[in-house]
């Protein structure tokens, strides 16, 4: 059937893109708009849309897929290989809806076995959501050939990372905004500078950290040249260095005999002490993860969303941890 005899059509007369004719699958083809009323300014439209006159009249890789532009012009830029339904992503947002809610009623036992599933289903689906160059470039129609694949600044996956960065900043921007007025407000609840654990820890913590990255750097490096075995190597390098960082951080704070119940600088500070193992916890989940693709042969120099958007959160976790061993070890001697 035509899609227009699914629906009943554009009764209103109106001119916006949602009253094009639409079956089970949404539009025949994607059209070439040029203003805000597409359906009165270009009057054949519809029926083009619907003819297939337009971009991916088909399914070219026999697969789910759609266009990915350039943010500005909207210009063309790859084709995305869209998941296929299935059960894991619906367990995964059912059992992480029961993670929260069971919260809310204190069922803090069931709560968590949720949390284990949700992330167990996510992990499982996750898999296969980097296809890789799966399939030659495609004609989209108009004589516009498209990759099927993008990796670096131009892959979606990459630029969700970066707001998933921004969000975390904005999170740990607040915690640093607590931390600061707290000193301006309470400054006797601050430490002497002689009661603050030795510079030793804070030093050993960022010199760990800072060589990290530079593994995740060199594991670029190694992944460009697809040799994995030096790339599981310098990832699981990174991980060792992330988490003995981690420890040596929690070994001053632990020596400095500070509680969190001790004052609301107490509080605070852990805080940003727990900000920070957490980002770390995640970071080397991820490497774990991408060691795992690559152990399995879902990683090379070409396939690698997974591995850029390991490092890109690598990189700023470990900047984040900086700033707090800044604020925590150091701020305190200058005020003082």
């Amino acid at each position: 059937r035509m899609a227009s005899e699914d629906n009943a059509g554009n009764i209103w007369n109106a001119g916006t893109l949602e009253w094009l004719p639409k079956g089970n699958y949404s539009n025949r083809s994607v059209p070439i708009v040029t203003s805000r009323e597409p359906l009165w300014d270009q009057p054949n439209l519809a029926k083009d849309v619907e003819d297939g006159h337009y971009y991916l009249p088909g399914a070219p890789t026999g697969a789910r897929e759609t266009i990915v532009t350039s943010p500005i012009d909207a210009k063309p830029q790859f084709l995305l290989q869209m998941p296929y339904y299935g059960w894991a992503p619906f367990i995964g947002a059912v059992s992480t809806a029961a993670f929260f809610l069971l919260l809310t009623v204190k069922l803090v036992a069931l709560s968590i076995l949720c949390g284990i599933i949700a992330v167990c289903a996510i992990v499982y689906w996750l898999w296969e959501l980097d296809p890789g160059p799966s399939h030659p470039p495609v004609d989209i129609g108009g004589g516009i050939t498209l990759p099927v694949y993008a990796t670096g600044t131009t892959s979606q996956s990459w630029w969700a990372m970066v707001i998933l960065i921004l969000v975390a900043g904005s999170i740990y921007g607040c915690a640093t905004f607590s931390y600061l007025y707290l000193w301006t407000v309470s400054p006797e609840v601050w430490p002497a500078p002689e009661n603050l654990p030795p510079l030793g820890f804070p030093v050993a913590a960022a010199t760990l950290l800072l060589s990290s990255s530079a593994a995740m750097a060199y594991a670029s490096r190694a992944l460009a040249r697809n040799a994995l075995v030096q790339t599981c190597l310098a990832l699981a390098a990174a991980i060792v260095l992330a988490a003995v960082a981690f420890m040596q951080d929690a070994r001053g704070l632990f020596a400095s005999g500070l509680a969190p119940t001790d004052s609301a600088y107490g509080a605070v500070v852990y805080l940003l002490f727990s900000l920070e193992g957490f980002y770390v916890t995640v970071v080397v989940a991820m490497a774990a993860y991408t060691i795992a693709r690559a152990v399995a042969g879902k990683l090379n120099s070409v396939r690698r969303v997974t591995f850029e958007n390991t490092m890109l959160f690598w990189h700023y976790t470990v900047a984040q941890s900086l700033a707090g061993l800044v604020l925590v070890h150091t701020f305190p001697r200058l005020a003082g």
